[in-house]
């Protein structure tokens, strides 16, 4: 039976249509249930819409999964629900689809940094996570969080508490002096401060200051995995833009059981909706 599935984060929603195989896909805007609940309604819509005009087809009538950013509670996950027309839907959070999309049906763990940035851990059919708690009261090591210590940094070498290097001199290029930075970084969306992040990994090439950052940002996502016995064993995946570029930083211990991602975050919700789809 066709699915339709969603991965919604703080950057981009992708919806697609799968048989076999993913028939057709859409992608739009940012989708956080936490921090704009009505807006993310809208774009899941907008591609909905999107979605059934290429197709043809209503949508309706499949099984439906939409792993969300921002589904912090089983409040947020059944409003979402009820405010579609699927005769079977499930929206859970975004981690969900993530971790199976990169390890399958194997036991193991993933470290993600994107936008966002989490640990997720696979254990005998069940799922386990720390991390993920968004620009203000987590997210350490995530492409917001790196963008962010760029951006103090900076300020640093404004005040001369700190070298000038690449990366300071790319930021006053691009955005400016103090009154510019901390404008800012107050007034744009997480997702512009996270686009930050592929700077401070070119400047890092030559920069000590940048290379710190990514140091610390890998340190955090590392210190996630504290206290999860279930992470001890199997495979680990990055996933997210990011994390990647964090894997020289890490520890060797983790180095060693890296391995790449099965597949991607749209692909576990993809087979979450097929887990729904072969329920009675």
């Amino acid at each position: 039976m066709p699915v339709i599935a969603a991965d919604g984060g703080g950057t981009r929603c992708r919806i697609a249509f799968a048989n076999a195989h993913i028939v057709e896909q859409v992608e739009v805007a940012a989708c956080n249930l936490s921090s704009d609940f009505d807006g993310g309604i809208r774009e899941l819509r907008r591609g909905l819409d999107l979605l059934s005009q290429v197709l043809g087809e209503d949508l309706n009538q499949f099984p439906a999964v939409f792993a969300l950013a921002g589904v912090v509670s089983d409040d947020i996950a059944n409003r979402a629900a009820r405010t579609f027309p699927f005769a079977r839907i499930r929206v859970c959070e975004d981690r969900v689809a993530a971790l199976r999309g990169a390890l399958g049906g194997v036991d193991g763990a993933v470290i993600h940094a994107g936008t966002g940035a989490f640990v997720g851990v696979q254990a005998e059919g069940r799922a386990r996570f720390a991390g993920g708690w968004g620009s203000n009261l987590g997210d350490e090591g995530s492409g917001f969080w790196i963008g962010r210590e760029a951006l103090r940094h900076h300020l640093r070498v404004l005040e001369k508490r700190a070298d000038k290097g690449e990366l300071s001199s790319a930021i006053q290029s691009e955005i400016g002096g103090a009154a510019e930075v901390i404008a800012y970084a107050g007034t744009r969306p997480v997702r512009d401060i996270a686009d930050l992040a592929p700077r401070v990994v070119a400047c890092a090439k030559t920069d000590p200051s940048a290379q710190e950052i990514l140091m610390n940002a890998a340190r955090h996502l590392s210190d996630y995995m504290q206290g999860m016995e279930e992470a001890d064993h199997g495979p680990i995946c990055l996933t997210g833009g990011v994390a990647p570029h964090l894997a020289a930083y890490l520890p060797t211990h983790i180095q060693k059981r890296l391995t790449q991602p099965r597949g991607t975050p749209l692909a576990g919700a993809i087979a979450l909706a097929r887990d729904l789809a072969g329920q009675s």
